[in-house]
């Protein structure tokens, strides 16, 4: 019999262990994430492709994630301090804020858009009426073009969003390239507002001259001329940027202390891409169905799901399913 109770005892202790680890390791699993905070940009792809992003953060892996708006130069800040943890695009603007950014700070995780670019453009129509506007080394000629009641008798540029690295980049080209006395810079106030006003130009077929960039559905949907400038170098860039804009390798970057607390996020956003047409795509339903971009990124989840579900696993796609389907 005392052999008995000591086999009893020492079954019964075992299934104490085994329960013990049980309950710890589902403790573990249901243990609440700390939050991961995005770079919130205000145009509108940043806008989509973040919120695309949260949302699989959020219903697939758990975490919960939060938008902290702001413009390049403010999130920027924002990302090298750690007050938000993942951008998801920095475009080559922003690259040489890199050498002020102490070392293993932010970690660069790669390409976000599959392509794009950035440039100083006129509608087709203007170039075809004037064949010899054909470079920024010709606009001095030809400003007068471009002259409007409220452009101070120079030529109207509209420039980039205040906020936005490139707002710096085209002031300096200006300089470098002797336009100040030719080009008045107009802030267009938001994205919005720049495509608005070149598309209602475009709409009377009137001249206009500024900055755009690709993708973006004014890019697509208007024919427009891109004026040559001399090719990027990195001297260029790194002295006056009298040269076009370099290739638009635009990437996520997060901060280092994110990769060490959340590597299955850093190992997805690795994977990350977000391909110019299914963006357009989506921007275009976003403005057919006046919807907010948080409609847009459900229904870029819906809409596109083989390709997003490609960077997870099958689980955390199961689960941002059972996410949308539940109306959350």
């Amino acid at each position: 019999m005392a052999r008995v109770g000591r086999r009893f005892v020492a079954a019964a202790a075992l299934l104490v262990v085994i329960l013990a680890l049980t309950l710890a390791a589902c403790g573990n699993e249901g243990e609440e994430k700390e939050p991961i905070v995005f770079s919130d940009l205000n145009w509108v792809s940043a806008e989509l492709q973040t919120r695309i992003v949260a949302y699989i953060v959020e219903h697939g892996f758990g975490y919960p994630a939060e938008l902290q708006a702001g413009d390049t130069v403010s999130l920027w800040a924002a990302l090298v301090n750690g007050d938000t943890h993942v951008t998801m695009e920095i475009w080559p603007a922003q690259a040489e804020w890199l050498a002020d950014v102490e070392e293993g700070t932010l970690v660069d995780l790669g390409r976000s858009l599959d392509t794009g670019w950035e440039a100083w453009v006129i509608p087709q129509y203007v170039k075809d009426a004037n064949p010899g506007l054909v470079s920024v080394a010709d606009l001095a000629e030809y400003a007068h073009l471009f002259v409007t009641p409220d452009s101070g008798g120079k030529a109207r540029f509209v420039t980039c969003i205040p906020g936005w690295a490139c707002e710096q980049v085209n002031a300096a080209k200006v300089e470098a390239y002797g336009l100040t006395e030719h080009l008045e810079l107009l802030n267009p106030g938001s994205g919005a507002g720049l495509f608005a006003d070149l598309e209602a130009a475009y709409a009377r077929q009137e001249p206009w001259l500024g900055y755009l960039w690709f993708p973006t559905p004014p890019a697509v949907r208007l024919d427009l001329y891109v004026l040559e400038e001399p090719p990027y170098t990195d001297d260029c860039w790194a002295t006056d940027k009298a040269c076009a804009y370099p290739e638009a390798v635009v990437k996520i970057m997060v901060n280092a202390a994110l990769a060490e607390r959340a590597p299955d996020v850093v190992a997805f956003l690795e994977q990350w891409s977000f391909r110019a047409a299914d963006q357009i795509e989506a921007e275009l339903w976003l403005e057919e169905q006046n919807e907010t971009p948080d409609a847009g990124a459900r229904w870029y989840l819906r809409t596109y799901r083989d390709t997003w579900a490609a960077f997870v696993s099958a689980d955390v796609a199961e689960k941002v399913d059972a996410a949308l389907e539940d109306g959350r």
